[in-house]
């Protein structure tokens, strides 16, 4: 199994545009060298903790995909939430506060859980879509996350992923978390394994 690169790029066209918007409302954003050094910096935690625990091995076991290309995660200052579709990940929170490295490192296995988990599984998301029809998508979208990102956390950091232990989170995401807590997320796994 050939197991993707991960690289980090200054998304500077996104960040241009999100800086324009943020400036012409008289909102603080990071001046591009600080976006810049924070990037390096995540990218040597990232080849480090990589390297130690085969991050991207144990996504493959866990989800037995892999994604068909290297992947690109897109750096930016703030305005919008880390996504996986594109793969883009904000230096600054909601608080204009720069994430932990800890933090960074759970944004960035959860993100490549999300690339990893819709490479070429629309089967077993259908599935999900009819056993929960009644939650709402975000939620749907992440249960199956939750339940691999518990599993992971236990082996790799023996704890809870930090999500776990939020009381902030927004409603989907909290529920899935339920979900996981009220079917075990091992339950859960073995039955995504079904569809492999």
């Amino acid at each position: 199994m050939h197991l993707p690169k991960l690289s980090f790029i200054y998304a500077y066209p996104l960040d241009a545009e999100l800086r324009r918007s943020f400036e012409d409302r008289g909102q603080i954003y990071p001046n591009q060298d600080v976006i810049k050094d924070v990037m390096n910096h995540w990218e040597k935690i990232w080849q480090e903790v990589n390297s130690q625990h085969e991050i991207l091995g144990k996504l493959a076991h866990i989800t037995q995909r892999v994604p068909e290309r290297n992947l690109e995660c897109f750096i930016f200052g703030r305005g919008l939430t880390p996504k996986s579709t594109p793969f883009m990940l904000p230096i600054w929170n909601r608080n204009q506060e720069q994430w932990s490295d800890e933090k960074f490192i759970d944004l960035i296995i959860h993100e490549l859980l999300h690339i990893f988990l819709v490479t070429n599984n629309e089967q077993y998301w259908e599935s999900v879509k009819e056993k929960f029809l009644e939650e709402e998508p975000v939620c749907r979208n992440h249960i199956l996350l939750y339940a691999m990102l518990y599993q992971i956390y236990q082996k790799l950091f023996n704890k809870e992923p930090i999500d776990f232990s939020r009381d902030n989170l927004p409603s989907g995401y909290a529920r899935a978390i339920q979900i996981v807590r009220e079917i075990g997320y091992e339950e859960l796994i073995a039955e995504y394994q079904t569809f492999i």
